[in-house]
């Protein structure tokens, strides 16, 4: 029997047409699971306002009531009187409770219902006492006056809503204004520990201590008073434990609403204070400093979570290659020797099995059976041989998919379900995960850091590598673990050292292999590591496995580099099959690159040491600021100062403390920004006397803020200066005539050819042809050498030899010659023009050899000085009534640099004579114009000549600025 409200009129008064307009009222929400998510009950939204007129219908009240009910439509027959007269079936409410009750007594109307009304929001009472909440919408009358009202019941709303709480890991409770239990889901009777019946109609303060019922009823209130809906009150209760101390939670109540603002009752739900503490413990644990290392912060975090979900075994892991494989790297208690510290593969149901978001397992054998069709997986033979019957998984979701998962084990079938697994998300386990693989990822890169450090200071490499091959075989659990060095001399791999975890595993001492043969041999051959999956197995590769026969599965070699070539190879293998897998060889592979890094790094220590040792250069290392850090014996010798190594360098002295007082043009070397080369100083030597010194300085990498001082003493090196002139014409002759050298060369190996031809048949005249054709080009490479050769040796060779008869020389006809024998590039970068009436230009009277070399040396020269690709070498050959002229330059694209080069210290004589031995192997200056004088012409050059002769000395100390132009003036042939 449904409560019966008294009636809060006596008569209604006359309601207009129109109905009133509805006050917006917030949507009821519920309080459920960690995030705060408020559960609305539904409303059915209000149609629009019917018009102002009425229609009727014919039959008596019951059968009309019969009729919608048979089409299912619920609705109430009203009365004029407000008495309800007829009921459909399909209404929540039995038909006793409604039919001779007034509508005002079931739905606390405060005003008669009348056609025009629209929807009205009620509350009524269910039968088991709950308010519910509904619409009436007058629909039509019968021609008996009574008003047809539809109802729009929301008591299937609040049943899906309830529906929604059963899934919470939370307890869950709705409440009248009294604090009856009107519905409680499964965790709130596992919490108080009765039945869900058992519950529904007591109060909720009851099953607390007596203390809590006026916090509890007093929090009921504060949401009955709350006139917004949204008001969030929490008050800690404790539910007695017979035999047992109180167990503490947090109660926290919301109001529950109706569309139409009224009360429904109240939402409560308690939340356990353990899980709460255990969560803020474990964050506090996860981010604790003072705790060493992220698996004694996993244990402490799982002792939180073994008093809210209870295991017997936990296994932390990774997964890796899109969780097709799994790795344990951390499994309680500790010394389970069941689970290998390796990679193993992943069924591929278990991606599935992740996705479905349902990941526990209440019966393992039963799960193995319906999702492993294939036997043998090895992650399942753990779980079996550990007994294990259910577990749960948390797994910890990245971007990129799915990187870990924490399990929890039990020996029970069915102690894991839904619950447990909420429970594990609201612990906030998920970011603690992240971050202990992080720090996992951390130790990684510290420990090959750490074996590069060790190969970098190490007094000793073979004590280091006994060092290093143990740590790998402990880090990564590998059976045996050997290094082999190459040993090009005898053609055989020698081991260095091994690391064995059992004595059936070790090779034998002194092992020794051909470099040919065995998967050492194959690695070697190929440069780069190879595996074998199964040792023996024709259907894997076995890359020429060989060796004593050992109890051994998987193997594995990986070269590593020193100095640009495989010096040692790296031998890993296990005792079982399949043992080597991408994570752990991409892991293995950086730490070869890390420990090549290491031993580059000892090299060039071990080099820079002897270098230091054995130079007969004073080197010395100083800061950018100038401060001394570091300097060689022959350093310390020259200069007689050792430096005292301190912290900040405070005590070090400055480059400039070697310079002589006044010299600025040393100080000025040893600050310059710019480049130093072989630049000559004087210094102080260690008796205080001057001592003169070339110095090069070489710039290190900006980070290292560090230079490197070349001194070179060059007392009484006379020689060195015609050695030096010497080595740098050599040089720039071999620099200009290896091109055609070289051209030449690959011409006449093709000569060899022809008589192969010949020898198949092929026909003379063509043989023949090609001869002719080969010779010509031979000849034409030659003669492009020949111009350097000739332009260089041509004075002193003219002095040797006696003068050649001068014959009649047309400059237009030798000048293209001259053009005709350069490369095809070449010519098509000279312009000639001839302003004279005759093709062949004017005739003079002339050596025509030496007018040719004359011709190819300054061609060849401004060739050289071209620095715009659309400069031209321009020849302009006149004539007149003095003589003919040829002018020879570049083309006003050229860019000339006009001041001339400063140089630190310009009377440096090694230095000026490099210079002039580049400018006397770039053009015959000298040859031209004795050939000019011969000729009765002159040589105009610009810049112009010195007027007198210099000696040699002080020829390398004025070198000029590079020729722009030159003019050649003939006098024409007599007659």
């Amino acid at each position: 029997m449904p409560e019966i409200l008294p009636e809060p009129y006596s008569e209604a008064p006359e309601l207009p047409r129109q109905p009133a307009p509805r006050p917006d009222v917030p949507t009821p929400a519920a309080h459920a699971g960690e995030e705060g998510a408020r559960a609305a009950a539904p409303a059915v939204p209000a149609p629009p306002s019917p018009p102002a007129h009425e229609f009727s219908l014919y039959g008596e009240a019951d059968e009309v009531a019969g009729v919608l009910s048979r089409v299912g439509v619920p609705c109430l027959l009203v009365a004029g009187s407000g008495d309800i007269v007829a009921a459909s079936s399909v209404l929540p409410l039995a038909h006793a409770n409604l039919v001779g009750h007034r509508l005002s007594e079931i739905c606390g109307l405060t005003r008669p219902l009348r056609m025009g009304d629209g929807a009205v929001d009620v509350v009524y009472r269910g039968d088991d006492g709950a308010r519910v909440p509904a619409q009436l919408i007058p629909l039509c009358t019968l021609n008996s006056g009574e008003l047809i009202v539809l109802v729009n019941d929301g008591a299937p709303f609040r049943q899906a809503e309830s529906r929604r709480f059963e899934r919470t890991p939370y307890a869950v409770f709705r409440l009248d204004m009294q604090g009856v239990i009107r519905f409680a889901n499964p965790e709130a009777a596992r919490t108080l520990g009765l039945p869900r019946d058992a519950l529904c109609g007591s109060r909720l303060a009851a099953h607390f201590r007596p203390a809590d019922v006026g916090p509890v009823q007093r929090a009921i209130l504060r949401c009955v008073h709350d006139t917004d809906g949204d008001a969030m009150v929490s008050v800690t209760i404790a539910i007695p434990v017979p035999d047992d101390a109180d167990r503490q939670f947090e109660l926290v109540m919301t109001p529950d609403p109706a569309p139409n603002g009224e009360l429904l009752g109240v939402i409560a739900v308690i939340q356990s204070r353990t899980l709460e503490s255990a969560r803020d413990e474990i964050r506090r644990i996860a981010l604790d400093p003072a705790i060493d290392g992220w698996r004694l912060k996993l244990d402490r975090i799982l002792e939180q979570i073994r008093r809210l979900v209870p295991f017997e075994h936990a296994v932390f892991g990774i997964y890796g290659n899109d969780v097709s494989l799994f790795r344990a790297i951390a499994v309680r208690p500790e010394g389970v020797e069941l689970w290998p510290a390796r990679w193993m593969d992943l069924p591929p149901t278990i991606r599935a099995f992740l996705d479905s978001g349902r990941t526990w397992v209440e019966e393992v054998g039963a799960f193995v059976k319906a999702n492993m069709p294939e036997p043998g997986n090895e992650i399942v033979r753990c779980y079996q041989d550990l007994g294990i019957q259910s577990s749960v998984t948390l797994p910890v979701t990245r971007p990129g998919g799915y990187s870990s998962a924490l399990s929890l084990c039990s020996r029970a079938p069915g102690a894991y379900d839904a619950r447990h697994l909420e429970i594990l998300r609201a612990l906030d386990l998920e970011p603690v995960l992240m971050r202990f693989e992080k720090e996992r990822d951390d130790e990684r890169a510290e420990f090959a850091d750490s074996l590069r450090r060790k190969v970098m200071t190490a007094a000793s490499l073979r004590q280091a590598a006994d060092d290093i091959i143990a740590q790998l075989a402990q880090h990564f659990s590998w059976d045996h673990v050997a290094l082999f060095r190459v040993n090009r001399q005898e053609n055989r791999f020698e081991v260095v050292t091994q690391h064995s975890l059992a004595p059936g595993y070790a090779l034998p001492a002194g092992f020794q292999q051909p470099t040919g043969q065995g998967m050492l041999g194959a690695t070697l051959s190929l440069g780069c590591l190879l595996a074998v999956d199964d040792i023996g197995n024709p259907a894997y590769a076995q890359h020429g496995y060989t060796g004593p026969k050992r109890p051994l599965r998987s193997a594995m070699t990986v070269p590593v580099h020193l100095n640009g070539r495989i010096r040692w190879l790296l031998d890993v293998e296990s005792s079982v099959s399949h043992a080597f897998k991408g994570p752990d060889i991409d892991d293995l592979l950086q730490i070869i690159a890390s420990l090549e890094e290491g031993l580059a790094q000892h090299l060039l220590s071990q080099t820079k040491q002897s270098l230091m040792a054995e130079t007969e250069q004073a080197v010395v290392f100083v800061g950018r600021e100038g401060g001394v850090i570091e300097m060689n014996r022959v350093a310390t010798d020259m200069l007689g100062a050792e430096v005292r190594r301190t912290r900040d360098g405070a005590e070090a002295p400055s480059i400039t403390d070697y310079a002589i007082a006044g010299d600025e043009a040393t100080l000025g070397v040893l600050t310059s920004a710019f480049t130093v080369k072989r630049e000559r100083i004087e210094l102080l030597d260690a008796g205080g006397q001057p001592r003169s010194v070339l110095a090069t300085r070489t710039d290190l990498d900006p980070s290292l803020d560090m230079s490197i001082w070349f001194f070179t003493d060059i007392a009484d090196l006379d020689w060195a200066r015609d050695l030096r002139y010497l080595r740098e014409t050599v040089a720039e002759v071999a620099r200009q005539t290896r091109t055609s050298l070289s051209l030449a060369c690959s011409l006449t190996s093709q000569t060899v050819l022809l008589h192969d031809d010949a020898r198949q048949g092929t026909p003379p005249e063509v043989v023949a042809a090609q001869a002719q054709d080969l010779s010509q080009r031979i000849v034409a490479e030659i003669g492009k050498a020949d111009i350097t050769f000739e332009r260089l040796a041509g004075a002193s060779e003219s002095r040797r030899r006696a003068r050649a008869a001068h014959g009649d020389v047309e400059l237009g006809a030798r000048l293209r010659d001259v053009i005709a024998a350069l490369p095809a590039r070449d010519q098509r970068r000279i312009a000639l023009s001839n302003h004279t009436a005759s093709r062949d230009g004017p005739t003079v009277s002339g050596d025509a050899q030496a007018l040719s070399a004359a011709f190819r040396s300054m061609i060849d020269y401004l060739l050289r000085c071209r620095n715009a690709d659309d400069a031209r070498v321009t020849i302009d050959l006149d004539a007149g009534p003095d003589g003919c002229t040829l002018r020879f330059g570049l083309s006003e694209e050229q860019v000339w640099d006009m001041d001339p080069p400063v140089h630190a210290v310009p009377d440096d004589a090694l230095l000026s004579a490099e210079r002039a031995a580049h400018d006397g192997a770039s053009i015959a200056i000298a040859q031209i114009q004795d050939t000019m004088i011969d000729h009765g012409g002159a040589l105009v050059t610009d810049p112009p000549l010195p007027d007198a002769p210099l000696l040699p000395p002080q020829a390398y100390e004025s070198v000029t600025p590079p020729w722009r132009a030159f003019t050649l003036i003939l006098p024409l042939r007599a007659g």
